[in-house]
């Protein structure tokens, strides 16, 4: 599932479109669609919210006909000045997550200044999207931006964002190497077949030769 814009927080009046991928289906309205475990009556595979409310906050789920259910997306509608939008509140690393400074009403912000853990890190005359590519735990923390809407200054909410290490086991090699001893297992299973049958073959013939050969 994905949100467009990305954005798992936004302000009441905003719009945004849920997109449950995966829809090979020919059948039309086949999508089910949960909101904090209440099944929706949309059955697209588009759920636009055109003008959001509070209410509209929460666990999101989709189902596709013929698949599993999709990893829940949260989405967080709100009232403010200045809202520090994310793409993401959990991260694996190396991957990626976007943040970015919004007013109230899409109305233009300057003067932004992004903070980590209450920590400057950026500043912009404008408010940009800022790019965080291939996360490190370092990355993880409490956001928050700065910044004059219509000459005033405002702040936003603090929101944790958390960069998860994924751990690889240390038997991983055994992925590899349990197929390549499968088949090698087969084509000497193959091998040791086809020589058993020649000599059984080679046994028979000399049988019947040495029956021949009797007086």
């Amino acid at each position: 599932m994905s949100l467009n814009p990305p954005w798992i927080r936004i302000f009441t009046g905003d719009k945004v479109i849920l997109t449950c991928h995966g829809n090979n289906s020919l059948q039309e309205n086949s999508t089910k669609w949960f909101h904090n475990g209440i099944i929706s009556k949309v059955t697209t595979s588009h759920w636009d919210i055109v003008s959001a409310t509070i209410q509209d906050s929460g666990k999101y789920i989709c189902q596709n006909q013929g698949f599993y259910k999709s990893k829940p997306v949260y989405l967080e509608v709100m009232k403010d000045w200045l809202l520090l939008q994310t793409s993401a509140d959990t991260v694996l690393d190396n991957e990626s997550f976007d943040i970015r400074c919004y007013g109230w009403k899409n109305w233009s912000v300057h003067k932004v200044i992004y903070y980590k853990n209450d920590l400057a890190f950026k500043y912009f005359y404008e408010s940009p999207i800022i790019s965080i590519r291939n996360a490190k735990l370092n990355d993880s923390g409490a956001y928050h931006c700065t910044g004059y809407l219509r000459r005033l200054n405002y702040t936003s909410e603090k929101f944790r964002i958390t960069v998860i290490r994924v751990y690889k086991s240390k038997y991983h090699w055994l992925q590899l190497i349990i197929p390549l001893l499968v088949v090698i297992l087969f084509a000497v299973d193959t091998g040791l077949l086809v020589s058993t049958k020649k000599q059984f073959k080679l046994v028979l013939k000399i049988q019947k030769t040495g029956k021949c050969n009797k007086p």
